[in-house]
């Protein structure tokens, strides 16, 4: 302490010209005495001096710097509070071993940061820190620059309390660094636009603070520190962690920008606009590569949705032109009103919207979800009855993208009770495309989650992507909803959970919503399940779809669905397709429901060619597939589990059928025209016919082929096992185990039914289809075959009670060579027989067989006894070779 002592009277009597005259200081004692303890005062005293002659010396130098400063410069900057001199720091000294303090030359200055506090002006300064190549160093004070274009090429460190005013001109090419404090005072927009060094800003730096309850008026309007930020163009803006910012909505046509929270369960953008009618982030233009995360976003104040457009659902009745009718439904300060432009006969044609509304919450579609969703009118000035109306929504979003293109939108939150829309895309000049949501929790809109506009064929959103475990929930309206053109919508690992419609897609009766993909969802407890307008050549694939309601499909032209799970309730169909065209419904698994699949006409298009073929359905009850109107070709194949289940409703009117699996006894009673194909390598070229087994041709109507290589092109015919061949006769039933002449047809057993009626005493001749003979009906043979038969012959007269009965064991023997006229006939009945066995007039009934060298086949003529009604029949069984 002894030395101490002895540096502070050194001191001192170095600095006492300096003090002459002040106040105090002779009087302070260097050295005390002890107390009455004996402890010395002089450490304390020390400490007291040291602290004195060091204010008094920092005070003499900034009044002389100060003096001199604005002697020299009077637009000089502010001097920061507590501070009487830009030299205030001592930067330009240098405090020597002794105590002793010197000027420090400009060398020894530039050898450092450069401090604008050593400086006249902030320029100045900026050009020293140019020059040197070194950091510009801001403390704590008012800096201001209004200049021409000033380029800041070197790092600046803004110190706590460094406050920069500027106009537009000022732009930096290097890094700045600073707390999340204010460092650009009001209208201070500096440029960031060319700093390739600079990652971030904090929009703290233009004054926004995170200090909002997220309630009406609570904290900080940041609105302007944002917009600022994004206007500076740096490429991301970094929010704080556990902050809250309030504001109005922001917009901008930026491209290359990124929005960051520190996590979206800590970072909150709280949009406050009392009008109900702003975004609260609007990317628009063509601009593009932005990127959104790890926010969470909450509108404070609900926002206000109206009426776009309408188009007429349902007609109803007794309208007039003018009409005006008010729509029913939703949360409404005004409600929505329709003007009635056109009528046919009473039922509207057209309307226009009168009045577009203001909502906070949509009306919902009231009508049958099987056919299309509609409005109903709640009173009307006229007296019609019965419209409904599709209806197109418009609203605020918390975040909408408008023609931009590679877009992310990551790790969010959208929650605000208030939202309309929480994401919307949308077309308005250019097709937005390439825009990523992913995961994201988006709850609760009073609309729509997520909206995709598509107003025009020269507007198409695509190659939209809604994919990575989105948590999609609790919408008023739709978890998804596509309305319009679009292109390339990618909907994949999502849970769309506890929505009004999970997906609601309308693209219209021109099918303007294509190559979509929609797997491996979780869409679950939608309340009105999932309803799709137009949709052209999407995939729905591997998704888990347990609705309270079906999904519905009209208009929808080339849907690929398969390898889906169905989880549906008692009475409730899973899938509904009205006036659908080229449906491959696959492989699909089904449980509970009593109708799961149901097709429908609309608007007069007839359903056609559907697939419903490789699925399961369990612990159900009813018909698997039922139907209205005259759907056509029609695939079902699916594995049962309960003898209360069946495949095709028995009322249902379907023009080609094919049914692969099992099947009730009782189905198809009502379907005339039907095919059924199974194996592989099998041909089917008939109605109402089958094929099963391998390499089986079959082209005659109602005809069958089972086994291996049959071919069966008899009307009514069959040809079973290996070869068999029923050379295209009517009713044949043929038979064959292979052939030893290597053709079908070759060696088999064949079985006719000939027949005929006489109402006369004149001869008639018995042919398989009871027409007069032909090249189909009467045993006609292939050149170089022979037959061997047996036949039985029967005549009944019902009214009289009396028969007449032929039989033959043979050999009975028809053969032909080259040509119709070869064929030669020998056997029992070259010559008429009267019946061996009768009764009544039967017994003078006369047959008689040869050969028809017309047709090339076996006659078989009976000349009945008398002219009564007699039916006649004959059964032939018959070898052939080939």
């Amino acid at each position: 302490m002894h030395i101490l002592r002895k540096c502070a009277v050194a001191t001192f009597r170095r600095l006492r010209p300096h003090f002459a005259g002040r106040s105090g200081l002779a009087d302070i004692p260097f050295c005390g005495g002890s107390d009455r303890r004996g402890r010395n005062h002089g450490d304390r005293q020390l400490l007291q001096l040291e602290m004195r002659v060091e204010m008094l010396r920092y005070g003499l130098l900034s009044s002389i710097a100060f003096i001199a400063l604005f002697a020299s410069n009077p637009s000089a900057f502010a001097v920061p509070s507590g501070q009487s001199a830009p030299l205030g720091d001592a930067s330009a000294l240098t405090i020597t071993g002794s105590g002793s303090t010197v000027p420090r030359t400009a060398a020894a200055r530039a050898a450092d940061e450069t401090n604008a506090l050593d400086f006249s002006s902030f320029q100045a300064a900026v050009t020293r820190a140019t020059a040197a190549g070194k950091t510009l160093r801001l403390p704590a004070g008012a800096y201001s620059y209004t200049g021409g274009s000033l380029q800041i090429t070197v790092p600046v460190v803004f110190e706590a309390g460094a406050l920069l005013s500027c106009n537009a001109n000022i732009s930096f090419t290097n890094t700045v660094t600073a707390s999340r404090n204010r460092i650009f005072a009001s209208g201070c927009t500096p440029d960031f636009w060319g700093d390739k060094k600079q990652s971030y800003v904090f929009p703290e730096w233009w004054g926004a603070a995170g200090d909002s309850a997220c309630t009406a008026g609570s904290g900080t309007d940041s609105t302007s520190a944002f917009a600022n930020a994004i206007a500076s163009g740096a490429a991301q803006i970094s929010l704080a962690g556990n902050a809250n910012y309030r504001f109005t909505g922001l917009s901008t046509t930026r491209s290359h920008l990124s929005i960051v929270g520190a996590d979206r369960g800590s970072t909150l953008m709280c949009q406050d606009d009392a009008t109900g009618a702003l975004d609260g982030l609007a990317l628009s233009g063509a601009g593009g590569q932005n990127t959104i995360k790890d926010i969470n976003f909450s509108r404070i104040q609900s926002a206000i949705g109206s009426v776009a457009s309408a188009s007429v659902v349902a007609g109803g009745s007794g309208y007039a032109v003018g009409d005006t009718l008010t729509m029913a439904g939703g949360v409404f300060a005004t409600a929505a009103v329709l003007k009635v432009t056109s009528v046919s006969s009473g039922a509207v044609t057209g309307v226009s919207v009168q009045t577009a509304g203001a909502y906070t919450q949509a009306a919902p579609p009231t009508a049958t979800m099987t056919i299309t969703p509609a409005v109903a009118q709640a009173s009307t000035s006229g007296g019609g009855t019965g419209a409904t109306f599709k209806l197109r929504w418009q609203g605020p979003a918390d975040v909408r993208i408008q023609d931009g293109y590679f877009v992310t939108i990551e790790h969010n939150t959208f929650a605000g009770s208030g939202s309309w829309d929480h994401i919307r895309i949308e077309g308005a000049t250019t097709n937005p495309n390439q825009i990523y949501m992913e995961r994201n929790q988006i709850f609760t809109a009073n609309h729509d989650n997520i909206s995709i506009y598509g107003p025009s064929s020269s507007a198409v959103p695509g190659d939209i992507y809604i994919e990575d475990h989105n948590y999609i929930s609790g919408a008023v309206f739709a978890g998804i909803e596509i309305y319009g053109y679009t292109n390339g919508i990618f909907e994949t690992a999502n849970t769309v959970y506890n929505n009004k419609y999970g997906n609601y897609w309308d693209a219209g009766s021109a099918n303007y919503i294509q190559s979509a993909k929609i797997r491996s969802n979780d869409i679950d407890t939608n309340s009105s399940g999932d309803y799709y307008f137009g949709l052209a050549d999407v995939h729905y694939q591997q998704n888990w779809h347990s609705d309270v309601s079906p999904l519905v499909c009209t208009s929808c032209v080339n849907l690929q669905a398969e390898g889906n799970n169905f989880t549906i309730g008692a009475g409730t169909a899973a899938a509904i397709f009205n006036g659908s065209l080229s449906i491959h419904f696959d492989g699909n698994n089904f449980t509970g429901g009593l109708a799961p699949i149901q097709v429908n006409p609309y608007n007069g298009t007839q359903s056609s060619q559907l697939t419903f073929a490789a699925s399961n359905w369990s612990y159900g009850g009813g018909y698997f597939l039922t139907t209205t109107g005259t759907p056509s070709q029609i695939t079902v194949g699916v594995q049962l589990t309960s003898t209360a289940q069946a495949i095709v409703a028995p009322t249902s009117t379907i023009n080609n059928l094919t049914i692969v699996g099992s099947e009730s006894p009782d189905n198809n009673s009502n379907n005339p025209f039907s095919s059924t194909l199974w194996g592989k390598g099998n041909t089917v070229g008939a109605e109402e016919s089958a094929a099963g087994g391998n390499g089986n041709q079959v082209y005659g109507y109602g005809s069958v082929a089972f086994g291996a290589s049959n071919k069966s092109g008899g009307s009514f015919s069959s040809a079973n096992g290996y070869m068999a061949n029923d050379d295209s006769l009517y009713g044949a039933r043929c038979f064959a185990s292979g052939s030893t002449t290597g053709g079908s047809g070759g060696q088999e057993l064949c079985q006719h039914v000939l027949r005929a009626r006489s109402t006369s005493a004149s001869a008639v001749r018995l042919t398989s289809d009871g027409s007069s003979a032909g090249a189909f009906n009467c045993l006609n043979l292939p050149d170089n075959s022979h037959s061997q038969f047996m036949i039985m012959v029967s005549g009944f007269n019902p009214t009289a009670v009396s028969s007449a009965n032929w039989s033959s064991n043979g050999p009975n023997i028809l053969t032909r060579a080259s040509g119709v006229s070869s064929v030669y006939y020998t056997g029992s009945y070259t010559s008429q027989t009267t019946a061996p066995v009768g009764t009544g007039t039967g017994t003078s009934a006369k047959l008689q067989l040869s050969a028809d060298t017309t047709n090339g086949c076996l006659n078989v003529t009976i000349t009945p006894p008398d002219s009564n009604t007699w039916d006649w029949e004959a059964a032939i069984v018959r070898l052939k070779m080939q």
